[in-house]
């Protein structure tokens, strides 16, 4: 029997047919497929950390047709457009007139045109302790909330630096996938709705120290830069609990917190403007 005759009449079966379809991937990370994904992290890439040449060409993480800057940004308006109409459609989020958007039972907090005092330089007893002092009370100021919307810190900042831009840092160049609220190190800051931290880093080379929360509906948040940590990965937390405070850790050129929204879960997520997360009120810093 000839081998080579037998394989090919196999392999033109149904069964194997799909195995000779070329494949033609996405363009950009955000429009694969869950498969797809798993293969490119299986070689190493992190769909939310790629680094692009001083031409906008990415270099490093990137899907596998080398996206542009301006492809991965455009892909990326695509979902936030999508998330910010399912907010409004299934969980009466009301659209302002500056397209911002807000929970249609949203009493917006007190505006402070500067930080609290810098936190004392003395070095607490136990800096990593756990504090989840006082979390029932600031629950209700937050909403009681499982999907987050509010500012971490409490009160309404300015940022100084928007989502999406390209930024230059240490020779790499990257997408912004969160914003950065301006505040003085020691600052509080509290989760903006109920959930289980799932990573609590600590001294990660672009993070520094910071935490990672699982909120429902697949919502997570990140949080960098912290001076202390203050909650313990696996914790269940509450909205209003305080999970640490501002620093300057990581890769940051000065004391701020860097907030970030994904959607999708921690195997999936995709990267969403935190402007649609917190008070219409922020704006960008002088």
């Amino acid at each position: 029997m000839n081998i080579s005759k037998v394989f090919f009449a196999l392999m033109c079966t149904p069964a194997f047919a799909g195995f000779l379809e070329p494949t033609t991937f996405p363009t950009v990370t955000a429009d694969m497929s869950f498969v797809d994904r798993i293969a490119l992290a299986s070689d190493g890439y992190e769909e939310l950390d790629s680094v692009y040449d001083a031409d906008g060409n990415c270099i490093s993480g990137c899907s596998y047709a080398m996206p542009k800057w301006e492809d991965q940004v455009a892909a990326m308006e695509r979902w936030n457009s999508i998330v910010k109409q399912e907010l409004i459609d299934e969980h009466n989020y009301i659209e302002n007139d500056d397209g911002t958007i807000v929970p249609s039972e949203y009493t917006p907090p007190e505006t402070v045109e500067q930080p609290p005092t810098k936190f004392p330089t003395t070095k607490p007893e136990k800096p990593d302790v756990v504090d989840s002092r006082n979390c029932s009370a600031r629950s209700s100021a937050f909403g009681n909330r499982t999907i987050p919307y509010g500012s971490p810190l409490g009160y309404v900042s300015c940022i100084a630096s928007p989502y999406g831009v390209k930024r230059t840092i240490a020779g790499e160049t990257r997408i912004h996938y969160g914003i950065d609220l301006n505040a003085k190190t020691g600052t509080p800051v509290y989760a903006p709705a109920s959930g289980t931290v799932i990573s609590v880093m600590r001294g990660n080379k672009s993070c520094g120290n910071g935490v990672i929360i699982q909120h429902s509906d697949g919502y997570l948040t990140k949080y960098c830069h912290f001076s202390v940590v203050s909650v313990s990965q696996n914790q269940q937390i509450s909205a209003g609990c305080m999970i640490g405070r501002v620093g300057n850790t990581g890769r940051s050129t000065g004391p701020h917190l860097h907030y970030a929204v994904h959607k999708g879960g921690r195997e999936n997520k995709y990267s969403l403007n935190p402007k649609n997360f917190i008070e219409p009120a922020h704006r960008s810093c002088n």
